[in-house]
């Protein structure tokens, strides 16, 4: 039984693609984590510190658990694409974690971090549902 995988270059390819989705998340988690560190003063431009009203206090807590939680998923999302990154290394990126046969490209275009055909994650979803 011959083992399916991609050629190097269809690799390099992917390689690149998920190279360039770490730098742009990473930056994104930078700008989330400078904006976190912000005082509330800092956040609302102010030069005093007057008392805020506590409408604007709330508003802004809102914003930055909102900024915590978009953080929150791009970090788990940095964490697969450091996983289809090793994927990549070992040679087994693109292969469907289920069933074994190579996932189409156009998927892992659109989802560059997908472990699984659509109809195997499809049947996983709806199993772990019906459980």
């Amino acid at each position: 039984m011959t083992v399916k995988k991609f050629n190097k270059t269809t690799l390099k390819k992917f390689r690149a693609t998920l190279l360039n989705e770490r730098n742009r998340i990473n930056e994104d988690l930078d700008y989330q984590k400078s904006e976190l560190n912000k005082t509330i003063t800092d956040a609302a431009g102010e030069l005093s510190s007057a008392t805020y009203h506590m409408a604007d206090v709330g508003t802004d807590m809102a914003e930055r658990e909102k900024t915590s939680l978009f953080a929150h998923r791009q970090a788990k999302y940095l964490s697969d694409v450091d996983e289809a990154l090793a994927r990549v290394d070992d040679e087994s990126y693109g292969v469907c974690a289920i069933c074994g046969d190579l996932i189409e490209e156009g998927r892992l275009v659109a989802a560059p971090i997908a472990k699984y055909h659509v109809s195997c994650k499809e049947t996983q979803n709806q199993r772990n549902h019906n459980q």
